[in-house]
């Protein structure tokens, strides 16, 4: 009833006491020191400054001083009780139903900016919110008014009940626009989270482990599921995952070639050390996908952790950087078998010139700077050897404008049409080995051509000439392996990405594939 509203309405706005009474000694000085810190606001074009450090810093100030001078005016907290639907994030910073004022609510209110964007989308507060806003912007400059008139004397300066009468209003419209914007934002973190939920669901019903034997893509129900959930991978990498490219078109046949690389060679007793490189892209490919449906079972239990803006969390921006630069070597090494051959080849080719050179074994262990210099002239001379074998598909690829276009789609290198250059190369190859192999003749290594190649090899390696050889077999080996280096130098320059992702790729296989180390502890 009106009676019961009125003595209510009363002690908001005059306390406990009278409003029209004097200043008890307390109160005078909660007010003097509100007045001092208002003289350290800093205003920018009339408005407040809440984003420099000054004046962010003299807002705190000036917030706990109005909170300070409302307590020793016994002025009566607004009802805040809306804080008990917050998130459990938001309580946190709100945990009971004291005033609380903080300077990212006022700020919010300042800057009339009521768009927010949020991975990429954009949402608005409603008009309730904003009207909330500018109301708490008018108490704002309201009670700063009243204190800009307290140095002053006679009828201008404020008496206690206005003093009461301004704390009261901007308490009650800082309630107001605290429970619209906070309860607002709240519904667009869960929006924003809405991805990440979608992802647990959709990996909660899969097959918790794959049977032996069989995968989630023998099952038509639990491939489709799988499916969709790489799409959501996809799409939470092409928004959270700044580190990299963030790619969306790495989808499930990356996954499914994987598998049955694995799988083939399980069958297949005599798949050995010779598919080595391939059971490493596999399994990392593999073992990508298992880390992200990992994480997505941790997170289900902490979901409110999980910050909206998905770039934040940097557990999941991990694991997508792991997915997607594991997920690419594959699409471009495990996806295509050509290339995975490729791989294959030069990886065995490179483990037999580590016999012959074993301190290239130190290189490779030690991830020597110089390796990556006897890398790319390894896999050139491994192709000259033998132009026609699979290895020829790794330096098609990373050199492909000297391999000219065929009359008919094909695979088969022989049809290829190779760069005059290139043909030059291998006709100097050829010359090099013939003079080598004639003064190897004989040796028990075995034939003169094998024997000129593995000269070739150690000295690509260490970088020195043979002086145990005749003088024109050394001009002959030394103007190959310059001529070689030449074409390293363009094996890596053509297009420099490539070439880095090839030649981590191949030291990744050679050292067996060592795993990543994981986090101990698991971090949103």
């Amino acid at each position: 009833s009106d009676s019961q509203i009125a003595p209510a309405m009363f002690r908001m706005f005059y306390g406990n006491g009278h409003g029209a009474g004097p200043f008890s000694p307390s109160e005078h000085a909660a007010i003097q020191q509100l007045f001092d810190c208002r003289q350290h606001l800093v205003t920018d074009s009339s408005a407040t400054d809440v984003k420099s450090e000054a004046g962010y810093t003299a807002c705190t100030a000036f917030l706990a001083s109005i909170d300070g001078a409302a307590q020793a005016m016994n002025v009566e907290v607004a009802p805040r009780g809306y804080r008990s639907t917050f998130s459990a994030n938001y309580r946190a910073l709100f945990p009971d139903g004291e005033r609380h004022y903080r300077v990212d609510v006022l700020e919010a209110s300042v800057d009339q900016q009521f768009d927010i964007w949020v991975n990429g989308e954009k949402f608005e507060l409603s008009v309730e919110a904003i009207a909330c806003a500018q109301a708490l912007q008018r108490a704002w400059f309201d009670i700063v008014e009243v204190l800009d008139r307290w140095p002053t004397t006679g009828d201008c300066r404020p008496m206690r009940g206005e003093f009461i009468a301004k704390l009261a209003t901007f308490d009650a419209a800082w309630a107001g626009f605290e429970q619209r914007y906070i309860s607002e934002l709240i519904a667009i973190e869960e929006r924003a989270r809405k991805l990440v939920v979608r992802a647990i669901d959709c990996e909660a019903k899969l097959p918790i482990s794959e049977v032996p034997g069989r995968t989630a893509g023998d099952f038509p129900a639990s491939a489709a599921l799988e499916e969709e959930f790489l799409k959501f991978i996809a799409t939470l990498n092409s928004i959270a995952n700044y580190k990299r490219k963030g790619r969306d078109d790495l989808g499930v046949d990356i996954l499914r070639s994987a598998r049955a690389v694995l799988k083939k060679d399980k069958l297949d007793s005599t798949a050995s050390s010779s598919r080595a490189a391939a059971r490493v892209l596999a399994g990392d490919v593999v073992a990508s996908y298992t880390a992200m449906r990992s994480y997505f079972r941790k997170v289900k239990n902490c979901i409110e952790h999980v910050d909206p803006h998905l770039c934040n969390n940097s557990g999941l921006v991990a694991r997508l950087v792991d997915y997607e630069e594991t997920w690419e070597i594959g699409a471009r090494y495990v996806l295509d078998a050509p290339m995975l051959d490729a791989i294959c080849d030069v990886v065995c080719q490179v483990r037999e010139v580590e016999r012959l050179a074993p301190e290239l074994t130190t290189m490779i262990q030690d991830c020597d700077v110089e390796l990556f210099m006897v890398l790319p002239r390894l896999v050139m001379l491994c192709f000259l050897a033998e132009p026609r074998a699979k290895r020829v598909e790794l330096v098609r690829s990373l050199l492909p404008h000297r391999f000219g276009p065929t009359e008919q789609p094909t695979t088969e290198p022989a049809l290829w049409k190779v760069d005059p250059e290139l043909k030059g190369l291998y006709s100097s190859f050829k010359e090099a080995v013939k003079l080598l192999g004639a003064d190897l003749l004989g040796r028990p290594e075995g034939s003169p051509q094998v024997a000129a190649w593995e000269e070739l090899a150690r000295q690509a390696v260490r970088g020195e000439r043979n002086s145990a050889i005749p003088k024109a077999a050394q001009t002959a080996a030394r103007d190959l392996l310059r001529s070689v280096e030449t074409w390293s130098l363009e094996l890596q320059r053509h297009c420099p990405e490539d070439w880095n992702q090839c030649s981590a790729v191949l030291v990744h296989c050679l050292t067996g594939g060592v795993q990543k180390e994981s986090a101990a502890k698991f971090v949103v």
